[in-house]
């Protein structure tokens, strides 16, 4: 701990917390006379519209009550709601333009006078999802290490934010430990694993505490080594695969696991679906995925992933219960109820067994092999100890030098582990061999060449303790555990201004992969050839062809979205039965709520792909459905798990961002909806308008669970007072528009209650309940109304109005996600005096109709990328 705050003190406080601000250059080109003559009348001292004084403007951008002003001033003007829309005589459009040019280049110098010493980012320290990411490719792990960390603050919604981004003892204290779990996963205990291929049968007899449960026994058969799925498993002892766990406990690691399936019997041919899950302890702990039972037809999965000690796969069915139910068949009985012999009961089974039929998903033995070893001793041993390091008995070490029971008497998932191993160098190699391998290193670590002090620092402390009768992994770990603790490893240090090609390199792929640079970007840093613009713009096409990239779609939209919150909320089982597989005990429906996200992140890749315009974010003929969100949004029937584009109807309400039921979802709690939350969700992340914060006594609304009131009758109360109608003008009508979506992201045309309210008729009350059909619980509230009237006084309808308003001001929207990008690329949100570097690279993505994957290229392009 001591050594590692020594590190830290030694970054300069400057980098950490900022140097004081150049003094602001004079900004004497301000567009006072375009203000004068078409501000004035609404915002002078005695009217004061919207509370703001245009005639109180100062002249000193330094001055931060006139920058907040004028930057008022720039965004109002920007967006085209000053001056008012509706204004009989408007100022010319060349006017406007001309005076929004002049306020930018003032700005502009303004920033650039203040960022000329530090630059517009600090330094920066990696979040708990680039440390992880960068821990687990700089060693070749698979070790959960975010839980170790204290949470990310926030700062406009990212997480990444440099000025969010603290560091604390707490801090330091947890990286330590996360770094010793680091080290200890990337060590070698024991001789190379063998890597065999397994045939798991389900009718082996490790398999029968599920097999044998009464509750599974009548509608999980087996049929020699296949198991055929007539209904879900119980809850509790579901179909964990046990000879696996067996496998893992001795041997973890990555293994590629073979499912074959198929479905028969089914009302109409169609195919059935199946879930695979990481479990422990006979528990789901992660899904892995759903798949596709085909009718009739033997299909396989191929997974590849990573196993802890002890872990195994649970292989469950989807909505059995219900496919048996609608196809005529009892949950309790193996046929149906004509065909059940008298006297049978489905526990005690008095007579001879009696053949479950009906629909069903046969499951044949599991293919599996592993562990899959690429190299031997892995990347991250060698790169700890080097190439030349010799893996030996533990005890043997322990003769000649003090070895520590971790490593001597190591226990993994409460059973010690046989003969462990440790490393020994090569007696007349030992320092040169030492100097190799933390070179490579604190190289890597630090993402950049390392110099020889640097090298001499960390070799130092090795060599103390070896002099300390310490064996050599210790020695060599107190370097490495220091690394990994210091300031050059946690933080992205910039030293500007214009970035050097290693800066650049890792600023492009903690943008792009959210973790460290691989060996094309550093080699390419290394012959600083990063700093071509040519060169750069290969890389990034690159990485956003690469699988890779999928972690940046993953976390931009976690963030720029809000998705992060998917699971923030849980809707209401009597409002909202259609989310959940069994109302009674609150399973929710797992595949639509995997689904919800994953239309999400599938379109957005998708734009990206083919460099589809901005408009279409929200605005698009297509959306990725699969089986059960077609259903979820009554959309015609699509065929199976997986998600794909389909082509929507003509005049469909989908299409785009704003009407996918993961953004519904996390702009709603669970059981209601604002059209307040919703419009300022909206504003801020799509538009790019956000309106500013409420004043302190503005006093909040209330949900109204009964129905007595709706909430644009509470809203109105809002808008009637003149402090809050101005901002409310802006948010309430996209907010109004999205009323007709309710918290799961269905669409409405009036209101679910629970106390007061018309009574659901029959034929549209059923609900399924996890094992029977029943009526609804809720009632009929309200009528949704989705009329509203935009700034403009434009009179918008329903969300097909709203969605083409937006797509008209394609430049409005590029504007705002170009921000979010720059933002989430550097670390430090767009101000005001960045207005025209954000200009340029519209004007370079105009040609594609601002194409996403056009606005990553000029983003990466920008000055904002490549300087400090």
């Amino acid at each position: 701990m001591k050594l590692t705050l020594t590190l830290f003190t030694a970054l300069p406080v400057a980098l950490l917390i900022g140097l004081p601000a150049a003094e602001s250059a004079s900004a004497d080109e301000l567009p006072l006379s375009f203000i004068k003559n078409h501000c004035w009348e609404c915002h002078d001292e005695t009217t004061k519209e919207g509370g703001f004084r245009a005639d109180l403007l100062g002249k000193n951008l330094g001055n931060a009550a006139s920058r907040k002003a004028w930057s008022r001033v720039l965004a109002r003007v920007q967006s085209g709601e000053m001056p008012p829309p509706e204004e009989t005589e408007r100022p010319a459009e060349s006017a406007v333009i001309a005076s929004l040019e002049a306020l930018k280049a003032a700005f502009h110098e303004e920033t650039q006078a203040r960022h000329v010493e530090a630059g517009r980012v600090r330094v920066r320290r990696l979040n708990r999802l680039e440390y992880e990411n960068t821990v687990r490719d700089l060693l070749g792990i698979d070790t959960s290490l975010r839980d170790l960390l204290p949470e990310d603050d926030l700062r406009d919604g990212f997480s990444n934010q440099t000025a969010a981004l603290s560091i604390s003892p707490v801090h330091i204290q947890q990286y330590m430990a996360a770094a010793d779990r680091a080290l200890e996963a990337a060590s070698v205990r024991q001789s190379r694993p063998e890597t065999k291929t397994h045939r798991f049968a389900f009718n082996h007899e490790v398999e029968k505490p599920w097999s044998a449960y009464p509750h599974n026994r009548l509608q999980c058969n087996l049929h020699g080594e296949d198991l055929h799925f007539f209904l879900d498993t119980h809850i509790e002892v579901p179909v964990a695969l046990r000879q696996f766990e067996a496998v893992t406990r001795e041997a973890p690691g990555r293994y590629r696991i073979r499912i074959m399936t198929e479905s028969r019997d089914t009302t109409d041919g169609e195919d059935l679906i199946y879930s695979v899950w990481v479990a422990a302890g006979g528990k789901r702990k992660e899904l892995i995925g759903h798949f596709d039972a085909l009718h009739r037809k033997e299909s396989v999965i191929e997974l590849t992933r990573s196993f802890d000690r002890g872990e195994t796969i649970i292989i469950a069915p989807y909505r059995m219960a219900k496919v048996r139910i609608d196809a005529g068949y009892s949950v309790y009985a193996p046929d149906k109820a004509e065909k059940i012999p008298k006297g049978w009961h489905f526990l005690n089974n008095p007579n001879p067994p009696i053949a479950t039929v009906g629909p069903a998903i046969v499951v044949k033995p599991v293919e599996i092999t592993g562990p899959l070893i690429e190299t031997w001793p892995p990347s991250g041993h060698q790169l700890l100890y080097g190439d030349v390091a010799e893996l030996v008995p533990a005890a043997e070490i322990a003769k000649t030098a003090r070895v520590p029971d971790s490593i001597l008497r190591p226990v993994r998932a409460y059973r010690p582990l046989t003969d462990p191993l440790t490393v020994r160098l090569p007696a007349d190699k030992t320092e040169e061999a030492m100097r190799e391998a933390l070179t490579q290193f604190i190289s890597r670590a630090f993402r950049r060449p390392a110099t020889a002090e640097e090298v001499e620092l960390y070799r130092a402390m090795a060599r103390d303790r070896l002099a300390k009768g310490e064996c050599l992994e210790v020695a060599l770990n107190a370097a490495h555990r220091a690394v990994l603790c210091s300031p050059e490893f946690l933080f992205l240090v910039e030293k500007g201004p214009k970035l050097n090609s290693h800066e650049l390199a890792a600023r492009l792929s903690y943008f792009l992969w959210r973790t460290t640079p691989d060996d094309g970007l550093r080699k390419l840093a290394d012959k600083g050839e990063l700093t071509k613009p040519a060169v750069l713009r290969q890389e990034t096409a690159r990485m956003i062809a690469s699988p890779r990239f999928s972690v940046f779609v993953r976390d931009f939209l976690s963030q720029w979205l809000n998705l992060r919150e998917i699971d923030a909320t849980t809707p209401d089982r009597d409002l909202f039965p259609e989310y959940f597989e069994n109302i009674h005990d609150g399973r929710q429906d797992v595949l639509l709520h995997d689904s919800l996200v994953g239309e999400t992140r599938a379109f957005f890749g998708d734009l990206v792909e083919r460099d589809l315009g901005v408009t279409t974010l929200v605005s698009a003929p297509h959306a990725y459905l699969n089986q059960r969100l077609a259903e979820h949004y009554d959309l015609p029937p699509v065929a199976g798990a997986g998600l794909r584009r389909v082509d929507l109807p003509a005049d469909c309400v989908r299409g785009g961002l704003l009407t996918q039921a993961s953004i519904l979802k996390v702009t709603a709690n669970g059981a209601n909806t604002s059209p307040v939350l919703r419009g300022v969700w909206l504003l801020e992340r799509i538009v790019g308008t956000p309106a500013p914060p409420p004043p302190p006594n503005a006093g909040s609304i209330e949900p109204d669970t009964r129905g007595s009131t709706t909430i644009r009758e509470q809203l109105a109360k809002h808008q009637s007072v003149k402090t809050c109608a101005g901002c409310h003008q802006k948010i309430d009508p996209p907010g109004f528009v999205l009323e007709a979506f309710d918290p799961i992201g269905r669409y409405r045309d009036y209101y679910r209650t629970t106390e007061t309210g018309q009574k659901i008729e029959i034929k549209d009350a059923r609900a399924f309940f996890g094992g029977n059909y029943g009526h609804v619980k809720y009632l009929k509230g309200a009528t949704v109304d989705t009329k509203s009237r935009l700034p403009g006084g434009v009179e918008i309808a329903d969300v097909r109005a709203y969605k083409a308003a937006l797509a008209a001001r394609p430049e409005l929207l590029a504007r705002s996600l170009a921000r979010k990008l720059v933002t989430f690329a550097t670390g430090v949100s767009v101000e005001v005096g960045d207005e025209l570097v954000v200009d340029t690279i519209l004007e370079k993505s105009q040609a594609s109709d601002f194409g996403l994957r056009t606005l990553i290229h000029e983003v990466v392009q920008s000055e904002l990328f490549i300087r400090k």
